[in-house]
């Protein structure tokens, strides 16, 4: 996998610096080491302490440059925005209004430019790369389909959430990955009045599901 190197955030932490931490550089060490941590160990397995003894740094200087392991993640692997902060701001929603605000959360934020782009280099790294797409299950299902899942009644969250996915991978792949006609070019407005009814149904209708 390859190791990205992000630009120094400026004002990233307003606590003080530890004690034996530079600049940027020390940043991007523990970044390149986060990179080789979670390709080895997957997202599960990999600690902010681990991290540390691969860089060789201080354990106290991954938490000052990194709020958490998902926040280490997501600047490791260039990932635009946090899909958690993009559930978290929908999940209080009301059940029988859910799909309508997260199918909204959803096209929204992709029809932002500055995310875009590299959202869909993202999906096409995961599509041709079965090694990123085995470190990233783990960390999607805990940012994204545990949040939706914890709402959902516990003997068929599993399956539902299943179908939500389905439905938004499909929506991703086929507006702003392979730009299908005419769902490219449909307005927001439009597609959310078009897919959120389905991924209501997925959440709270009446599904004819069997346990084996």
């Amino acid at each position: 996998m390859s190791e990205p190197v992000p630009n120094e955030v400026p004002g990233a932490r307003k606590r003080g610096r530890p004690k034996g931490s530079t600049t940027g550089s020390t940043r991007i060490k523990i970044l390149k080491a986060a990179s080789k941590e979670f390709a080895h160990a997957g997202f599960e397995g990999t600690s902010l302490r681990s991290v540390a003894r691969r860089a060789s740094v201080d354990p106290a200087l991954v938490h000052h440059y990194f709020k958490d392991k998902s926040d280490l993640f997501i600047q490791t692997m260039n990932i635009p925005v946090n899909p958690g902060d993009v559930v978290g701001q929908t999940i209080s929603t009301p059940l029988d209004e859910l799909g309508y605000a997260l199918t909204r959360a959803l096209i929204t934020t992709w029809q932002k430019p500055a995310f875009r782009s590299p959202a869909v280099a993202m999906v096409r790294g995961l599509i041709s790369s079965n090694t990123a797409a085995k470190i990233l299950k783990p960390f999607i299902q805990k940012e994204i389909f545990s949040r939706i899942g914890s709402r959902l009644p516990e003997e068929s969250a599993e399956e539902r959430i299943a179908l939500v996915a389905s439905q938004f991978i499909g929506l991703i792949i086929t507006r702003y990955v392979v730009s299908l006609e005419p769902i490219a070019s449909m307005s927001e407005d439009q597609l959310i009045e078009l897919i959120a009814p389905t991924i209501q149904r997925y959440l709270t209708g009446d599904l004819p599901l069997q346990k084996h």
